[in-house]
């Protein structure tokens, strides 16, 4: 059937999934080529769009970024989600902490976020909006976190051991910007888990 000739409800799913491709594309195309790199033709082409299909949602490559900024908080909220259902028992507290952080703040939607902050951070409309957002994100992800470890640690010392991991794993990600071995900063975040362990039973210890 023609797009024509589509019904009003085909319309509105099959622009939401186009809008929804470009969306991602924009996060893939800033965690692997850059901010400066990450061109309409090559977010259209990482999205199996056109470029007319492109200037229907987005007018302007200002404008995708901006918009960029939610649908990127709402992947990294998706990514704490999902860890946070696999939380069993038995799992380690500083798991928790690790894995909530890495899934959020690292990889490409960690990438993609650095980009975005260095980027527009002489915007000020737009870097208050990030800063907003990714605020009230960090936020979510530490309740999720004392929620998820439990009582057994204070709230104090697990906030205190999440923003340690924050900008440790933050840290991880310029590091791959420089270039450095993938397999070192794999290393790193592993010991890093022994080293939250020993962070949250000492801050216990001392209440």
């Amino acid at each position: 059937m023609p797009v024509a000739e589509l019904p009003p409800n085909k319309h509105q799913e099959r622009s939401q999934r186009t809008r929804g491709l470009l969306l991602d594309a924009t996060i893939e195309s800033l965690a692997e080529v850059g901010y400066a790199n990450a061109s309409t033709g090559d977010i259209s082409g990482r999205a199996g769009v056109t470029r007319g299909a492109f200037l229907h949602h987005f007018h302007t490559r200002t404008e995708l970024f901006a918009q960029a900024i939610e649908h990127l908080a709402t992947r990294q909220r998706a990514a704490a989600q999902q860890v946070a259902e696999a939380v069993s028992a038995t799992t380690r507290p500083a798991d928790i902490l690790v894995d909530l952080i890495a899934a959020t703040f690292a990889g490409e939607l960690g990438s993609a976020s650095v980009e975005l902050f260095v980027a527009i951070r002489h915007d000020q409309e737009q870097a208050e909006r990030m800063l907003r957002v990714q605020r009230d994100l960090a936020r979510e992800v530490l309740e999720q976190a004392i929620a998820l470890i439990g009582p057994e640690i204070p709230a104090d010392n697990v906030e205190h051991a999440f923003w340690m991991t924050i900008n440790f794993v933050r840290g991880t990600i310029v590091d791959d910007m420089l270039g450095r071995n993938p397999q070192r900063r794999k290393q790193m975040l592993e010991h890093w888990r022994t080293l939250a362990a020993v962070a949250l039973t000492e801050a216990a210890g001392r209440d």
